[in-house]
């Protein structure tokens, strides 16, 4: 019998995990591979790109790419970006938090059936609203803005934001709530002093979560954004690229700098991410 279960057992248990080690450095180095040939791409000059291609290593760095790039139209591109992930982030979340603790703990009439109403949301493809919002926000005059924009994404944001923080305050000891309850805090003093501080995990992997989403989206921006200083840096960059296609070294370096910024918030908060979006699972 013992012989037997040798036989099954090839490989002894430290090189299986060498092995498993092997194919994770295989896999980042795949994985890095579009993220280093940016990097050579955006440090090379445009005539060693044009004789050597991407792939090569640079003759000689030249980190004057990202200040050409910068001052090419990128500066007004990232800062009108800036503005709406700032703006469009922390009043997205402050929405979402409280309505999904008034969903989650304020025991009223139709609850779930209004959660159901948000989850459909999440159902319904953006393009299918694309016709009656851009009626809408012509009526409103908000065509052109960046104020437009923002609102359009809080409102596709609310969804899954409200499914994470409520299957996260779903999480807190009803025996808490009630205790405060009848301490005579108000619903609004719960939420701020109790149920907030507790959901911090869930509140930093939405801020990850529709920074980058809002960073990156394209669709919304390229119908509702007409001017050139009023574009987001992802419409912008297709603006940078077609008006300047032979430059691929600042191109690379435009995309670098808007990466950048994103990379170094995932990075900081990471600890947080795994732990909040438990909760959309429970």
């Amino acid at each position: 019998m013992n012989q037997t279960i040798a036989k099954k057992e090839i490989l002894p248990p430290q090189s299986k995990v060498a092995l498993f080690y092997l194919a994770l450095v295989l896999a980042a180095l795949i994985w890095f591979t579009p993220v280093i040939t940016l990097v050579l791409t955006a440090l090379k000059d445009a005539g060693d790109f044009a004789r050597n291609g991407a792939f090569s290593l640079p003759k000689s760095i030249r980190w004057a790419n990202f200040g050409e790039a910068w001052e090419t139209g990128v500066k007004n591109y990232f800062w009108n970006s800036v503005i709406v992930t700032g703006f469009k982030v922390p009043i997205g979340i402050v929405i979402e938090s409280l309505a999904a603790f008034a969903l989650t703990h304020m025991h009223f009439k139709w609850a779930d059936r209004i959660f159901t109403y948000i989850l459909i949301g999440l159902i319904v493809p953006m393009q299918m609203t694309l016709v009656p919002l851009t009626l809408l926000m012509n009526a409103l005059g908000l065509i052109d803005t960046l104020v437009g924009l923002t609102i359009l994404y809080i409102g596709f944001g609310v969804p899954f934001g409200v499914l994470v923080m409520r299957g996260f305050f779903r999480t807190v000891p009803v025996a808490i709530i009630e205790a405060a309850r009848l301490d005579g805090c108000s619903w609004f003093r719960i939420f701020y002093r109790i149920a907030l501080p507790l959901a911090l995990p869930a509140v930093v992997s939405l801020c990850i979560l529709d920074g980058v989403a809002t960073w990156n989206e394209f669709i919304l921006a390229q119908i509702f954004l007409r001017s050139d200083e009023l574009r987001t840096l992802p419409l912008g960059l297709v603006q940078f690229s077609t008006q300047f296609a032979t430059q691929y070294n600042q191109l690379a370096a435009a995309v670098l700098i808007a990466v950048v910024p994103i990379v170094l918030v995932f990075l900081f908060f990471q600890r947080y991410f795994v732990a909040g979006m438990g909760g959309a699972v429970k």
